[in-house]
């Protein structure tokens, strides 16, 4: 249930994917110690700045959008109901990078998540900065270099995060790591 609209308080930034992440993160996820408790839960994010998130019954080619009328209207991000969980945390994460990135637009907001081909080719830059938010949101380099430095097997990585075997080989391979 949502704690309340909080969205004013997500501040306005020309931050890289990974500072947006990082600040949201530290805003609405990390405890009081600034320590990041593992999984980062987008959903629980989502509810904290007051953005409804729910499944729906969507067509087979859409993971999610986010969606807003205006500026004054409520914030909405619906994700894939036939999808596996961890593939809709990814979703609801990556939907959180397109809010971050536009919350302060003036005009209606609205991005939608597909899998055609040009999403999955990574050529947007719209759709590359949402996926670089969601992998730092989700899995934040510095953590997964330690852990990766540590010996932990990319199962127990992808438990520890609770992501997908793509989402976090995507992550090891952009981290030069793989």
């Amino acid at each position: 249930m949502a704690t309340g609209r909080n969205e004013e308080e997500v501040p306005m930034s020309n931050a890289t994917p990974r500072e947006a992440a990082r600040e949201m993160r530290m805003r609405y996820w990390n405890d009081s110690m600034g320590n990041i408790p593992f999984p980062v839960d987008p959903w629980e994010i989502a509810d904290r700045i007051g953005i409804r998130v729910q499944p729906a019954p969507l067509n087979n080619n859409l993971a999610g959008f986010i969606i807003r009328e205006d500026a004054d209207a409520p914030t909405e991000i619906y994700v894939n109901e036939q999808d596996h969980a961890v593939r809709q945390r990814f979703t609801v994460a990556h939907e959180l990078g397109h809010f971050f990135r536009h919350k302060d637009d003036e005009d209606e907001l609205g991005f939608v998540d597909e899998r055609a081909e040009l999403a999955q080719a990574g050529t947007d830059p719209e759709e590359i900065w949402a996926n670089q938010f969601a992998a730092e949101l989700l899995m934040p380099a510095a953590i997964v270099k330690k852990w990766w430095a540590e010996g932990m097997s990319v199962g127990e990585l992808r438990r520890r995060f609770d992501v997908s075997s793509p989402a976090i080989n995507n992550r090891l391979s952009s981290l030069g790591l793989i």
